[in-house]
């Protein structure tokens, strides 16, 4: 049932949080900012957790407990993503975390929906308590129809940045700061290179290479992942993909406006009628 409550999260991490309008059309490579930014209003996350709300509620008035704890509905970003959950990669990522995930922006936010998940996971398996739950998310749905329009909203949104980013990948000059960023890494490294470095790096090999490292990455993963990092730069890899990126995207918006704007429209409302219900059954902040 863990994946009941974590559904949302699960599906959607990494492709969007809070956007920034005024800030979608001022280029920032460091950050990754894009033009379709501007349409990412919310993340998905505020949906599920409003829902988990509600069917907490609903629960508990049959008996059961369904502790759903106090969330950070800002939903911030940790540092090795962007506002919209584009993963980032820079040296400077690269001397703290290597290829890690840096550490959540609200570390008790994520604790606590941590334990919730734990908690729950440990009332299992209990066959009333599964049908109650599905009864109860039934019941939440009925009265909110469009539980899953901003799901449908991102969703769309993500596929135009992948089409963007697919023929990024096929420009001559991505293709030749690839080459680049090869030759760069290579003498400096013992696993091979994938064929695109944003999607295949770090390789299975080179972590059997480093090892275990409780306490978060390797030196000998940070060296690696910072050669790579300066590699991707001076090979004008990254800088090659953003510019790309970022025209392909310019297009898509122009072709696609009308409906980008219905999307944000519904999402603005939508976040308006979460936030209601969040301040309505949420606990106080710790």
């Amino acid at each position: 049932m863990a994946a009941l409550v974590t559904i949302a999260a699960s599906t959607f991490a990494g492709c969007a949080t809070s956007g920034a309008p005024e800030n979608a059309a001022i280029k920032n490579q460091a950050e990754w900012t894009m033009p379709l930014n501007e349409f990412f209003v919310y993340s998905p996350e505020l949906d599920n957790y409003a829902e988990q709300l509600l069917i907490s509620t609903c629960i508990e008035s049959r008996g059961y407990e369904w502790p759903v704890p106090w969330q950070d509905t800002e939903y911030p970003q940790p540092q090795d993503f962007n506002s919209i959950g584009f993963r980032l990669f820079t040296v400077e990522i690269a001397k703290k975390w290597g290829y890690d995930f840096a550490p959540p922006a609200n570390e008790e936010s994520a604790r606590l929906w941590r334990e919730f998940v734990e908690v729950t996971d440990s009332y299992f398996p209990n066959a009333e308590l599964d049908q109650a739950l599905l009864d109860c998310t039934d019941e939440v749905r009925s009265i909110d129809t469009e539980f899953m329009s901003n799901f449908d909203g991102v969703n769309y949104l993500s596929s135009l940045a992948v089409q963007a980013d697919r023929i990024a990948l096929q420009d001559e000059s991505v293709i030749q700061a690839t080459a680049e960023w090869r030759e760069c890494l290579e003498p400096q490294v013992d696993f091979p290179l994938p064929d695109n470095p944003r999607e295949g790096m770090p390789p299975v090999e080179a972590r059997k290479n480093w090892g275990s490292n409780e306490d978060g990455a390797s030196p000998a993963e940070i060296a690696d992942a910072v050669a790579d990092a300066e590699c991707r730069e001076s090979s004008g890899l990254t800088e090659a993909a953003y510019e790309r990126n970022w025209e392909d995207q310019e297009k898509l918006v122009a072709e696609n406006r009308d409906k980008l704007e219905r999307i944000r429209a519904e999402a603005v409302e939508r976040k308006k009628m979460l936030l209601t219900i969040v301040a309505e059954n949420a606990p106080e902040a710790p």
